[in-house]
């Protein structure tokens, strides 16, 4: 179908993705969205905010290509046939995002082609308020129980009928939007009786409504199509443009025109600012005499502008929602120089003493960083027992994600919950932690013959749980396999703690799990955190390798045993969270007994980082 030069709605343009009646050439990236950027984009349509235009180019079968959603491997072969093809060049990530939300057309994500996304979102119709991760739900995320605060519950849980008994019209799922047959609402009630046959039409009556409102705030949204006219050399060009050389406008910006001020000695920069503000050493209150006594040019932390920004916001006004940056003036930020560099200092000090987070990591923790840089800035002295507590935050907002999303609302309810003086720390604790959507209990019955493991995967490092559980693994002073020393921070060396598999993925051995778990629930299991390590690239290229533990371990012990160090050998490894008795069964490559024994441990660790202390 030719789509160019046509007005399409976001319904069409979902159809249109389903039928695989547009393409997208092989040079794009794969979809790579979170679903809070999920959720965002169909909230942006919701309020009738911009989401730019789509682009595409009508060709010929000349270029590799694949539907949209599809797996990167599932790559169509251009044959050079006398055909037309309309190729996406811009907006892959938007459609995909909204074919993903409203059909049930497998998505793959990155480069995974085993495991395809599924989602449900449901629109909270009752709920009034700002924040968009209250107001679209999905049926994994934890709602709160106003009749049970201690009780929050997931959609999920119920099945459709009861979900509709229980809640009525109040959770829309978005797909219905897209396409419903209202008769399986019929199967929903027992409409042989009189009374629950009329409360059946006064549901669809309802419910049909707010479809309608989804379909007209959302599906009916009109796509804003442009056309790329040109050859093949000349739409990769264009292609190229869009998406490495573009600088596209930011809240940053915005705030660098907003705030830029003339004074009699000289002219207010953010951006030179920020510099400032990041600077190592000591500073002064005074904007221009930093200026003219700091070197801007060796101020090179890796930290975002616009996340600068936002540590401010919140450190100066105590606000988490993105839209307060706008009211950050020159003259707060001039009179606040010397606070906001000391406090951000004493953030980034915080994350790298507490948790062994480097400040080139910090971004990867967003969420985290806006109640943390609330909590220091609130606290005029921080106690041990404030430590604690914002130790014990951390780990089970990370671990047992109570942020699915960077959720502004729900870190500001944190945070007045922090500030509430008539609550005791614990109590305190004990109400956010109520909140974890995610558990471990399935953990504590794991053994060979039922294998339960923690879901997190070399294969997949983006994962929150992922990275939580790397920094779990750094939490006893994690010692090197050989060397047995912890590196110096920031060394970009073969001296580097990186992650190895213990069992080598590609060793006999490693190949030989791998085949034999090809069709188990945990087919992915030779790269599970349980199998890995932190060693240097120096310990993993010249004495591992893709030998087996039987050999490295054994070489290692020995060499230990030899220097009458055998102590040493043994506490290094206890900080990689491997027990005497674990290391024995490394000796005799038992992989799955070690995956269990290890995974027990590290289920301990989990708990005892994330449990209240009294």
């Amino acid at each position: 179908m030719n789509i160019t030069n046509t007005e399409i709605d976001i319904k069409k343009l979902i159809e249109l993705a389903y039928n695989e009646e547009i393409w997208l050439p092989e040079f794009q990236r794969p979809f790579v969205w979170d679903k809070n950027q999920v959720r965002l984009l169909i909230d942006s349509l919701y309020r009738n905010y911009t989401i730019s235009s789509i682009l595409v180019w009508k060709g010929g079968d000349e270029l590799a290509r694949r539907a949209v959603g599809a797996r990167v491997k599932d790559i169509k072969i251009p044959q050079n046939k006398p055909e037309d093809v309309t190729y996406l060049l811009d907006g892959q990530q938007r459609t995909t995002a909204l074919t993903l939300a409203f059909t049930d057309k497998a998505i793959f994500k990155g480069n995974n082609s085993k495991k395809k996304e599924k989602v449900s979102l449901y629109w909270d119709s009752e709920y009034n308020g700002d924040d968009a991760e209250l107001k679209w739900v999905f049926d994994d995320e934890k709602i709160d129980n106003i009749d049970n605060p201690k009780e929050p519950f997931m959609l999920k849980e119920f099945t459709e009928g009861d979900l509709y008994a229980t809640f009525g019209s109040r959770f829309v799922k978005i797909k219905h939007a897209y396409s419903f047959d209202d008769v399986i609402v019929e199967k929903w009630f027992d409409i042989s009786q009189e009374k629950e046959e009329i409360k059946m039409l006064r549901f669809k009556n309802d419910y049909n409504k707010k479809l309608k409102v989804l379909e007209t705030t959302i599906l009916s949204r009109k796509v804003y199509d442009i056309e790329q006219k040109g050859t093949l050399e000349q739409v990769l060009e264009v292609f190229e443009r869009i998406n490495t050389k573009n600088t596209k406008l930011s809240i940053f910006d915005i705030m660098v025109a907003k705030t830029y001020r003339k004074f009699d000695e000289g002219y207010f920069d953010l951006r030179s600012y920020y510099k400032v503000i990041k600077y190592k050493g000591h500073v002064k209150n005074d904007y221009f005499q930093n200026l003219e006594t700091i070197d801007l040019d060796t101020v090179n932390l890796p930290v975002d502008d616009s996340d600068m920004l936002q540590l401010s916001m919140i450190i100066l006004n105590k606000k988490f929602k993105g839209s307060e940056i706008l009211k950050l003036n020159t003259n707060q930020l001039m009179a606040n120089t010397k606070l906001l560099h000391d406090k951000f200092a004493t953030l980034v000090q915080f994350m790298d003493q507490n948790f062994n987070i480097e400040v080139t990591e910090l971004r990867r923790y967003n969420p985290l960083l806006k109640f943390l840089a609330g909590a220091i800035s609130h606290f005029d002295s921080r106690e041990l027992k404030h430590n604690e507590f914002l130790k014990t935050y951390f780990w089970n907002t990370l671990l047992k994600n109570r942020y699915p999303g960077a959720q502004s609302e729900r870190i500001a309810k944190d945070f007045d919950l922090l500030i509430d003086s008539k609550i005791s720390l614990s109590e305190k604790l004990d109400k956010m932690i109520n909140e974890n959507t995610r558990n471990f209990n399935n953990l504590e019955n794991t053994s060979t013959d039922n294998i339960k493991l923690i879901d997190a995967h070399y294969s997949n490092r983006s994962q929150q749980v992922y990275r939580g559980m790397l920094l779990l693994l750094k939490s006893k002073n994690t010692k090197d396999f050989y060397n047995g020393f912890t590196p110096l921070k920031d060394v970009i060396n073969e001296n580097k703690l990186e992650e190895h598999h213990i069992f080598p993925k590609r060793s006999a051995l490693g190949k030989e799990i791998t085949k034999r778990y090809e069709n188990h629930k945990y087919d992915d299991i030779i790269n599970n955190i349980a199998n890995v390590a932190l060693v240097t690239k120096e310990t993993n290229n010249k004495r591992i390798g893709s030998k087996l533990p039987s050999v490295y371990i054994t070489e290692f012990e020995k060499a230990y045993k030899d220097s009458k160090k055998y102590g040493e050998f043994i506490e290094i490894m206890e900080s990689q969270f491997i027990s005497p008795d674990m290391i024995e069964l490394l000796k005799n490559d038992n992989f799955d007994e070690f995956i269990v024994e290890r995974t027990k441990l590290l289920h301990q660790q989990i708990e005892e980082l994330c449990k209240i202390k009294e």
